[in-house]
């Protein structure tokens, strides 16, 4: 009778279970895993040889110290790197208000002066555009509505000095621009050279 040499050792198949060293599945999942699961498995590995022989309460306590030291750590990295991220950005000096826009009602020259003086050029590139608006209105070369976009109003009056007041205006109101001194100037100028077609145009009206 022939002697049956494969035997079955099952506290040695237990040991090799057991043992990291043949799990070889593991391998074969690995590719599976996305770069941050990679990380927290070596991680893991790392721990358990470092703290090996340890108690399970005393190695779980230790995980969650280093846990939170390396969550401290990337906050100091980050807050190095992007302090913006956890400041509250201060507020421009000229922090500008949504306002009604109307042409009705208003004391333009008083209004623009008091804004010019007080250095709010928002304001008065704001009121210069809309006493132009009202100019217009008055002498029938536009339809105001307040629903009405802006830029619809230069094609009603086609002219020169005031499509470059109304892109001007547009980019101070509605683009999250800055406005200046220099750019209220340029209102100013833009509006006198409009006035003042008007006024050439009646002139040469009244020699006809």
């Amino acid at each position: 009778m022939q002697t049956d040499t494969l035997t079955y050792n099952a506290q040695q198949i237990a040991e090799w279970q057991e043992s990291g060293d043949y799990d070889y599945n593991r391998e074969l999942v690995g590719s599976q895993m996305n770069l941050l699961e990679w990380i927290m498995r070596k991680i893991e590995e790392f721990m358990d040889e470092l703290f090996s022989g340890i108690s399970s309460d005393t190695k779980y306590t230790l995980y969650v110290i280093a846990a939170l030291l390396l969550l401290f750590f990337i906050i100091f990295v980050v807050v190095k790197l992007k302090p913006k991220l956890f400041r509250r950005e201060e507020k421009s000096e000229l922090e500008y208000k949504e306002v009604e826009d109307t042409i009705y009602g208003i004391d333009f020259d008083s209004q623009i002066s008091a804004a010019k003086d007080r250095k709010d050029w928002f304001e008065a590139v704001r009121l210069i555009y809309l006493d132009t608006l009202r100019f217009l209105s008055d002498n029938g070369k536009i339809t105001w509505q307040p629903w009405k976009p802006p830029m619809q109003y230069t094609s009603e009056m086609p002219n020169d000095a005031f499509r470059d007041m109304t892109r001007q205006f547009v980019k101070v109101r509605y683009g999250n621009y800055e406005a200046s001194e220099e750019n209220v100037n340029e209102m100013e100028e833009w509006q006198r050279s409009l006035k003042s077609s008007f006024t050439s145009v009646e002139k040469g009206g009244q020699h006809e």
